[in-house]
């Protein structure tokens, strides 16, 4: 029996490439569409998620400002400060500071010299003794 020639190569012809360049290129388009599509997917499930959690918040922004109103509300402020127990009034004109249409502090002299010993006391150490009126 004779051997077969082992180290004979074997012939690629160039129509087999040929034939394989065009089913490749004919698949690239197809595989390119898939690729892109699950991208889009996914950044659609992202836009959804994001757009859930945005409704959420609008909520719970929108109940909060609910019940910051009713807080708020003068009649239940009075009730409060009725109910605690607090004595509440304006503050005297020599502690009021206001505040000018550009933004600059106007104090009063009497409330600029306590503020100043206020200050000089914190850095002292010393305890900062109020005249309570």
């Amino acid at each position: 029996m004779a051997r077969r020639n082992r180290r004979r190569r074997a012939q690629v012809r160039p129509a087999t490439i040929g034939m394989a360049a065009i089913g490749f290129l004919a698949l690239a388009p197809w595989l390119l569409y898939c690729v892109v599509g699950m991208h889009v997917d996914q950044a659609n499930t992202q836009i959804r998620s994001l757009e859930q959690e945005l409704r959420s918040q609008r909520e719970s922004l929108r109940r909060c400002e609910a019940e910051w109103n009713q807080l708020k509300d003068p009649v239940r402020l009075d009730e409060a400060i009725a109910r605690n127990g607090l004595r509440l009034g304006y503050a005297l004109p020599e502690r009021v500071a206001k505040v000018r249409g550009d933004g600059r502090v106007w104090m009063p002299r009497a409330l600029t010299r306590m503020l100043a010993e206020e200050r000089k006391s914190r850095a002292s150490g010393e305890a900062v003794a109020r005249a309570t009126r």
